[in-house]
């Protein structure tokens, strides 16, 4: 070997080592740039690429509701979970008594005045019924007025019989429409014993249409018997006022039954 080109050939291999050892440092010096510049694992750096971009939806979260998030809505006066309606363990609800049905101090229901009614003192008078009796009531003012009417034929004598209670919330009201009635009563009116506390009757008419009108007070109730006759040879004046003072009497009795 020539003396002369030894020592070129080892400094191209020197030369050689060196370059291979700076293009080795390069490498991990990109390498390590790269990774820095890049920021983190692909999982992360797609994340952040997403949150980033323009329009991106955010992703969509659950809430869990736990016992403190139902007492905080509870306290801003929204209903928690067990104030809806079929919810599981919502306690069923407590309804008490209520006054709307109670009776407890109302006042009776309609009275039956027809059932307290005996109109055979009326069929003596001649005449046979021709329907049932029918009841009523109206409220007035102060007091109820009840009804029971029937009607009698016969041989030519034709009579409606009308039966009235005017009962009243006391016996004064009841007492001062009896004074009003007395005081207003046509001439010849006469006071009958033996029937309420007091009575009185008279008769409208003396032809072939007549009527005869009793009134009578007891306690809170102004009773009265109406008994219109039409007939070519009506009954006197003393057999109307007797069939009508009997079914008053009756008929106050079986109110206090």
């Amino acid at each position: 070997m020539d003396a002369s080109t030894g020592p070129h050939r080892r400094l191209g291999k020197v030369a050689w080592w060196t370059l291979a050892g700076i293009g080795a440092v390069v490498v991990a010096l990109v390498v390590l740039a790269v990774a820095t510049l890049g920021g983190g694992p692909p999982a992360e750096r797609n994340q952040a690429a997403n949150a980033s971009a323009p329009g991106s939806a955010t992703p969509s979260t659950t809430t869990i509701t736990t016992p403190s998030t139902t007492a905080a809505t509870a306290t801003a006066g929204i209903p928690g979970p067990s104030a809806v309606s079929g919810s599981s363990g919502a306690p069923a609800a407590t309804i008490g008594p209520t006054a709307v049905n109670s009776t407890a101090g109302a006042p009776p229901g309609p009275l039956d005045l027809c059932a307290a009614v005996d109109f055979g003192p009326v069929a003596g008078l001649g005449a046979a019924a021709t329907q049932p009796a029918a009841g009523d009531h109206a409220d007035k003012s102060g007091y109820t007025s009840y009804t029971c009417d029937r009607s009698f034929a016969g041989d030519g004598l034709r009579i409606a019989a009308d039966v009235t209670a005017l009962v009243g919330a006391d016996a004064a009201g009841a007492s001062g429409r009896f004074a009003d009635a007395r005081a207003h009563a046509p001439a010849g009116a006469a006071d009958i014993a033996g029937v309420g506390s007091s009575a009185f009757g008279y008769q409208i008419g003396d032809g072939e249409v007549r009527t005869y009108q009793l009134w009578a007070l007891d306690g809170r109730t102004q009773f009265g018997v109406r008994l219109k006759v039409t007939s070519a040879s009506p009954p006197g004046t003393q057999r109307l006022r007797d069939a009508a003072a009997e079914v008053a009497r009756s008929a106050i009795a079986r109110l206090h039954t």
